[in-house]
């Protein structure tokens, strides 16, 4: 039978706030270390729908998703973000960091194209919206300092004293910033997806620093919701906590508490606002292993 879209006001209640949630959605492959080489292949509808069945059980106004793909291999074609759209009923924008070839790992054959970005899904209407991509590190900077250790488990990071130009391709990929404005109830609000960079305190910082300057250009109420790859009391995170309230601390969840845990150990995902006063703030552990991450999900007023 054919798929029917959902009613795109069917999970909202009435309420005055607005709710907004981000979810790093792994491309739809599922959890896992590490990435597989033919990630391509772990793509299935059924996991979309899961992922679009756990979006819908958010109830958010707007949700900002990162690690989103359009992927066409061997002629057959995979746009999670339009997928996800008629699966929840929103709208959506999609914003790619990059476009990359297909490579088969066994022959080295180009069997098809991808790209890899951050998307906005919205049951509001969206106004506007904008792109830009985040910047990157020269290839003769180092990828961390020398000396630095591994923030987790204190070790040294094995990328410590290397150049960008002599470590994986991954450490320097493109990154990107999308902004929406969406007509909420008591007026516009510009919601802000993006995703920083994985490896690299100083390239993450300066992607901080970017995306604060161009929140700065801005006027009325502005949510930043995105896997940032850092805790928020990181230093590389400072040009954003400068001027933007952290949704988890406002709610009374304090830096360093487990409650903040979005992707295994780790507290990288955040819901940071200006002109909005967050009346609550958690992680959605419901959402199980349909990525490696957890969506969270601020209500805002």
């Amino acid at each position: 039978m054919p798929r029917t879209r959902p009613d795109p006001h069917r999970a909202v209640t009435d309420r005055s706030g607005l709710v907004v949630a981000t979810y790093n959605i792994r491309a739809a492959i599922g959890p896992g270390e590490p990435f597989p080489p033919a990630w391509w292949r772990h793509v299935s509808l059924d996991r979309l729908e899961r992922l679009a069945s756990v979006i819908r059980s958010l109830g958010a106004d707007v949700v900002t998703l990162q690690e989103v793909t359009v992927v066409n291999v061997d002629g057959n074609l995979v746009d999670q973000p339009g997928e996800l759209a008629r699966l929840t009923g929103m709208d959506v924008r999609y914003a790619a960091a990059g476009h990359f070839p297909i490579v088969e790992p066994e022959t080295g054959r180009i069997s098809g194209t991808s790209l890899w970005g951050n998307a906005v899904l919205s049951r509001l209407p969206i106004e506007a919206s904008w792109a830009a991509g985040l910047p990157r590190a020269a290839q003769d900077d180092l990828v961390e300092p020398v000396g630095e250790c591994d923030p987790l488990d204190g070790a040294p990071h094995p990328l410590a004293g290397v150049r960008y130009a002599d470590a994986p391709t991954g450490a320097s990929e493109p990154r990107v910033v999308l902004r929406c404005t969406v007509s909420a109830p008591r007026g516009p609000v510009h919601v802000v997806a993006t995703h920083f960079t994985h490896v690299g305190v100083e390239q993450r910082r300066a992607q901080a620093a970017f995306v604060a300057e161009a929140l700065a250009a801005l006027e009325g109420a502005v949510v930043v919701a995105g896997d940032l790859n850092a805790a928020i009391e990181s230093p590389a995170l400072e040009p954003l906590r400068s001027t933007l309230a952290d949704s988890f601390t406002v709610t009374d969840t304090p830096e360093g508490d487990p409650a903040r845990r979005s992707c295994g150990p780790w507290a990288i995902d955040h819901v940071l606002v200006h002109g909005l006063r967050p009346t609550s703030c958690r992680v959605h552990r419901e959402a199980g292993d349909a990525s490696d991450h957890w969506p969270v999900v601020a209500e805002l007023h």
